[in-house]
């Protein structure tokens, strides 16, 4: 094979050159530029009571090691770039990472340090706090136990489906129970699921729980009787 093209660095033969303007060999490329922006150390922030990794200002379901740094590096990866993960483990935990990166025939590596910051996310403080947007009363004349253990339920599978609604407190009452809901998504899950087993009552009110940013907030409170 007959080839035409010296790399200025090395002076080897090549088929191809690769740069915009000092075209260099596949070798001698990584030497003077880089194919991946990426830092020496990177920062993982992690909910300490559910486990969720934010990105991006936002908590995500990331819950594995691997889908946590996969979604980490990826900000850092380019276009035409294939990147490869290579991480170790001490005492059960990330402490540096070897990312491998290719384009085409040429291929460099990279090691950035793990930083593992454990917080808790805005959902869980709330829960904690006993937060709530909703006020559901349930009241009536029959046995009522087995009409909360549903609204329980229900509130638990909602939980799964999203960590912004939840069941933050139950307070049983002579008279009958009240739940404490996060948000009004689960309080319209958890009316339907009476609407649709038990026929109830139900009336709304609202109250006055103070001002956020010069605006009046309210709290629901919903009375259902069967």
């Amino acid at each position: 094979m007959k080839f035409s093209k010296f790399c200025p660095m090395c002076g080897k033969e090549n088929e191809v050159l690769y740069g915009d303007e000092k075209k260099l060999c596949a070798e001698c490329y990584p030497r003077k530029h880089d194919l991946l922006d990426v830092p020496d150390e990177v920062k993982i922030t992690l909910c300490s009571v559910c486990g969720r990794m934010k990105s991006h200002g936002e908590w995500i379901e990331e819950y594995s090691m691997r889908d946590q740094l996969l979604e980490a590096f990826s900000e850092f990866n380019e276009e035409n770039v294939e990147m490869r993960l290579q991480f170790w483990e001490d005492d059960n935990e990330v402490t540096r990472v070897k990312v491998h990166a290719s384009r085409d025939r040429i291929e460099d590596s990279y090691e950035s340090r793990i930083e593992f910051n454990k917080t808790q996310c805005k959902d869980c403080a709330r829960f904690e706090n006993g937060f709530y947007k909703v006020k559901l009363q349930l009241r009536g004349e029959k046995d009522l136990e087995p009409v909360s253990n549903a609204i329980v339920d229900r509130a638990a599978e909602a939980t799964n489906d999203s960590r912004k609604d939840f069941l933050s407190n139950v307070e049983k009452h002579d008279h009958g129970f009240d739940f404490y809901l996060s948000t009004e998504r689960i309080n319209k899950k958890i009316l339907s699921v009476l609407r649709e087993r038990f026929d109830p009552e139900i009336q709304r009110s609202y109250e006055l729980i103070g001002e956020e940013r010069g605006e009046e907030v309210y709290r629901n409170v919903v009375s259902v009787r069967l």
